[in-house]
């Protein structure tokens, strides 16, 4: 009896262990594909080049940034050319003069277009150097030769001997 007692005992310290779950084939070798590419995948982030990938954006947002200063330029010079163009200089020389005085002054644009500024900078170089601008009044246009009448009168002649041209 004694022995039953130990083996019941010993029975009852020993804990049942879970059946093993058994996976077929194609679940194991389904399971394999995806841990091998669970491992491609972790090597390939370790052995990505982290500052070689800063060092790249660093270099786009710099470009990025010089494209953008070299747009702004470029709108600005070519609102300064249309405001030169407005001002009627006699010729490019003059209108070059110009906009190297406006860039000079560092003008800016105001929300309508116009240069804010641009104004004095025309009338100093008015005042200095009237010969720069273009006639603002219109020439004024004469009326070419007329048909007139080509018949001589007799008065013609009595007219003419009286100016003394006969």
């Amino acid at each position: 009896m004694a022995e039953e007692i130990k083996e019941t005992e010993t029975k009852q310290e020993q804990p049942e262990t879970p059946a093993e779950k058994t996976y077929s084939e194609a679940d194991y070798n389904a399971l394999k594909v995806q841990l091998d590419e669970a491992n491609q995948a972790i090597q390939s982030f370790k052995d990505m080049d982290i500052d070689g990938i800063q060092k790249s954006a660093d270099e786009w947002k710099q470009k990025a940034e010089a494209l953008e200063q070299a747009q702004k330029e470029r709108d600005y010079s070519d609102k300064l050319d249309k405001f030169v163009q407005s001002q009627n200089m006699k010729n490019a020389i003059y209108a070059a003069y110009l906009k190297g005085m406006l860039k000079d002054a560092e003008l800016k644009f105001d929300k309508d277009g116009s240069l804010i500024g641009g104004a004095d900078i025309v009338q100093k170089l008015k005042e200095s150097c009237p010969d720069a601008f273009a006639n603002d009044k219109p020439k004024p246009e004469f009326v070419g030769s007329t048909s007139g009448n080509t018949v001589k009168t007799p008065d013609d002649d009595a007219i003419r001997r009286i100016m003394g041209l006969k």
